[in-house]
């Protein structure tokens, strides 16, 4: 999603990060607050953390075992103070291969659940977008764990606590059927599902004349980021109430360097989002579906939230933040995924 991603952790982490670019990498301590080009209308003060209006989380595979690791350490970030006992128990006292992936005993389960505001009477909903399959677990009968982050080494031993990440271990047999390596797959942690169930469709894109993308002005900073570059092609895709026109800008080597995205009310023809996706030391353009085969998709349209409008996502890849999701209303509020990004 634009999940970043992104090399969201030992050789097998890294292994999935080289399969999944969904899921990419953060700093050695975690941050609370994420980082991204994506442009949109609101001021953010990116000096603060950001607070999302749902806490969503990836799912990560790990390579040769049996189990699936969901990181909560975008909620619960850990220092390395002498007097925070209940964090993890002391490394210096386990064993080097121990240290690197071990579960919670009972204080510190408890000490992780109470700084995350999870109760044991609350439910892990694992929902994959792209396939519609939900499943949920009782936290009560998930372990948590803590797994050292894959860009740490040996030579870092005894490893400070912000190297690991906390949070909840998942049978993988329970996941049958679920995208590989979990690409498509968000989590949320509470007391009810919070997504609509419904199929999310995999956005068809048509080329289209590049006099048809609407006119708006576009705002100072934007023209100022694309002032070196030339349109590209004009992509547009229809459903019944929304139309998502794209354009693409293109750097002097002919590279697409950003795209502009507007969606806009089938009927009235009023704009409603508009955002702008651009190349950076951390960030890439993610390839329009279907253009690494038939069935590789990345952006995504639908009725992902219960309670929330439609959303769009799936623009752009991320190396050292985290994906966003687009709410289709005029909060342009974007929703960005918890994936424990570090490097």
């Amino acid at each position: 999603m634009n999940l970043k991603i992104q090399a969201i952790t030992v050789a097998s982490f890294i292994f999935l990060l080289s399969c999944n670019n969904k899921q990419e990498t953060k700093s050695n301590k975690p941050q609370a607050n994420k980082t991204a080009t994506t442009q949109n209308d609101s001021v953010q003060n990116e000096e603060l953390p950001r607070k999302e209006s749902i806490n969503l989380f990836t799912l990560t595979y790990r390579d040769s075992t049996d189990v699936a690791f969901v990181s909560l350490s975008d909620i619960y970030p850990l220092d390395d103070t002498a007097s925070d006992t209940l964090a993890l128990p002391n490394i210096e006292k386990m064993e080097k291969k121990a240290a690197k992936y071990f579960t919670l005993e009972k204080k510190y389960r408890n000490r992780f659940l109470s700084k995350t505001n999870i109760s044991e009477t609350d439910s892990l909903f694992v929902y994959d977008y792209a396939k519609n399959k939900l499943a949920s677990f009782a936290i009560k009968n998930l372990k948590a764990a803590a797994w050292l982050n894959g860009y740490s080494s040996e030579e870092d031993w005894p490893y400070p606590k912000y190297y690991y990440m906390i949070g909840f271990e998942i049978s993988k047999q329970s996941l049958k059927g679920f995208s590989d390596y979990y690409s498509d797959v968000i989590v949320y942690a509470g007391k009810e599902n919070p997504f609509a169930n419904e199929p999310l469709k995999p956005i068809v894109w048509k080329k289209i004349p590049g006099k048809d993308y609407p006119s708006k002005p576009m705002k100072k900073e934007d023209r100022a980021l694309l002032k070196s570059t030339v349109a590209g092609n004009t992509y547009l895709y229809n459903t019944a109430t929304y139309q998502y026109f794209l354009q693409d800008y293109l750097d002097s080597d002919k590279i697409i360097y950003a795209r502009r995205l507007l969606v806009t009310n089938s009927k009235t023809k009023e704009i409603i989002i508009e955002k702008l996706y651009s190349q950076s030391e951390g960030t890439s353009p993610a390839p329009l579906n279907g253009e690494n085969g038939d069935n590789s998709f990345d952006q995504y349209t639908g009725k992902l939230f219960k309670n929330k409008p439609p959303v769009v996502f799936g623009f752009q890849y991320e190396s050292f933040g985290c994906p966003a999701i687009s709410l289709i209303d005029k909060s342009n509020e974007d929703i960005y995924i918890q994936c424990d990004n570090r490097h």
